[in-house]
């Protein structure tokens, strides 16, 4: 049977902890592990959470939930703290309070053991005073966007896994090797290095905050000056339409001037008419003119801002509604394998309506034999499971970019990957095609020379993949 075990380390080789200080960590550590069990449905009531290997002097102790579970539940599990599996922010809120209480210079580890044989973790997650307010600041504007407190998210950026695996594991082997001096140096100069990259970071962002609210501030000064413009120009052509009609002619009657009169003297009000007519003209042209200079348009640093300060926008939306509709191509049956004077097998096809599906048809090996062959090769960072049908599990890593991977099978299993997207399979020497979106889950069953690539269901992994 899995087991889920999360060690969790404060301080290592110290003479002591204060008590308010373990009080709190153990507190929230424990609210944090039933809102994350409850999240991938683990059932609490079913188990209970125990301490076990306590280190004398420190905060340090592994916690493991005493209960069924299965494979595909400690996965979610610990793939909650790579950002893969959904969460609720109230479980997300729950994981920044274990911080309280300790110091800006402290760290929590969260060792994870990804198969049951292990006796110390082999992949470290690290939290800090500053990553939990940071999280807290990116929850607080995500409620305030949605208005809703349980909508799911995941833990964007926590964690750096390769700094904690740094950090944690040459920790132990300073503890082992009584060399603490040289440890506690090497954590401050790491702290105070992401400290200043951090600040660095913060006062870029305060100087696009600035330029954004100043060009705000101006687009509101012209827009201003424009209406008054207009309104301005609006009076005027009011006033000069009221003496336009008090200049226009009376009805008189014609009477034919004497014959001594030739040449009769040009009528002033024409001459005052054409005149206003010319101002009304030069006017109309400055207004256009000062419209086509003074418009302002949208800032797009605008719209960069909310989008970033959103963490997942309506392009992330719209582009996965087209790729969980787009139709999945299927590979092309083999022909040399079909014996003569038969058909080829037909190949399924998704129906219109369903979630699109690969089937491969039997690939037999280079040899003739059973064993099936998989090359996994990673575009970017995804996080890869391979289990057998008898629940053993042959691989649990997460492959960095361009990493390559080979596995022979020689009975039926199930690949999972957190980043579909990022994952490039071929099987029995085949590229099996595209398998979703970036970012989302999917499940490759491989069996009898064949494979099928789905999304997994929400009782599977906790969330819609």
């Amino acid at each position: 049977m899995a087991r889920l075990r999360v060690r969790v380390e404060l301080n290592r080789g110290g003479v002591g902890i204060p008590l308010h200080k373990l009080a709190s960590v153990v507190h929230e550590a424990q609210g944090f592990f039933q809102m994350l069990a409850h999240d991938v449905h683990i059932a609490n009531e079913r188990g209970e959470w125990l301490a076990f290997d306590l280190d004398n002097g420190s905060l340090n102790f592994t916690a493991e939930y005493v209960g069924p579970v299965s494979s595909e539940q400690v996965n979610a599990f610990y793939a909650a703290f790579d950002g893969v599996t959904s969460l609720r922010r109230a479980t997300i809120a729950q994981f920044t309070r274990i911080a309280d209480a300790i110091g800006e210079d402290e760290l929590i580890g969260f060792g994870l053991y990804k198969t049951d044989q292990e006796s110390e973790p082999s992949e470290w997650r690290c939290l800090s005073r500053r990553d939990a307010l940071r999280i807290a600041d990116e929850i607080r504007i995500l409620q305030g966007a949605a208005g809703e407190l349980e909508m799911e998210s995941h833990l964007r950026a926590v964690i750096d896994s390769d700094r904690g695996a740094r950090l944690f594991k040459e920790r132990h082997s300073h503890a082992a090797g009584g060399d603490q001096s040289k440890w506690a140096n090497f954590v401050r100069a790491v702290e105070s290095n992401l400290a200043n990259r951090i600040s660095r970071l913060e006062g870029e962002v305060e100087g696009h905050s600035v330029a954004i609210r100043d060009l705000r501030q101006a687009s509101a000064v012209t827009e201003e000056s424009f209406r008054n413009l207009l309104s301005s120009v609006e009076k005027f052509c009011g006033q000069a339409t009221n003496q336009l009609e008090k200049l226009s002619p009376q009805p008189q009657l014609l009477v034919a001037p004497p014959p001594s009169i030739s040449n009769p003297a040009p009528q002033p009000e024409a001459g005052r008419r054409r005149k206003i007519f010319g101002i009304v003209i030069v006017l109309l042209l400055a207004i256009g003119v000062a419209a086509f200079l003074f418009w302002p348009s949208k800032p797009p640093a605008q719209d960069t801002q909310a989008t970033a300060s959103n963490g997942s926008g309506p392009v992330e939306e719209s582009s996965a509604k087209e790729n969980s509709t787009a139709p999945v191509p299927l590979p092309e049956p083999s022909k040399t394998n079909t014996p003569a004077g038969k058909a080829a097998a037909p190949v399924e096809r998704p129906e219109p309506g369903r979630t699109s599906e690969n089937v491969a048809p039997p690939a037999q090996s280079p040899e003739g034999t059973s064993a099936m062959y998989i090359e996994l090769e990673a575009r970017e960072p995804a996080w890869v499971s391979i289990t057998d049908v008898d629940g053993n599990v042959l691989l649990a890593k997460t492959l960095q970019a361009n990493e390559t991977h080979s596995l022979e099978l020689t009975k039926g299993a199930t690949l999972r990957t957190g980043n579909a997207g990022a994952l490039v399979i071929r099987f029995n020497g085949k590229d099996v095609g595209p398998l979703g979106p970036t970012g989302k889950i999917r499940d490759v069953e491989f069996k009898e020379g064949t494979f099928r690539i789905r999304a997994p269901s929400p009782g599977q992994n906790g969330a819609a993949g």
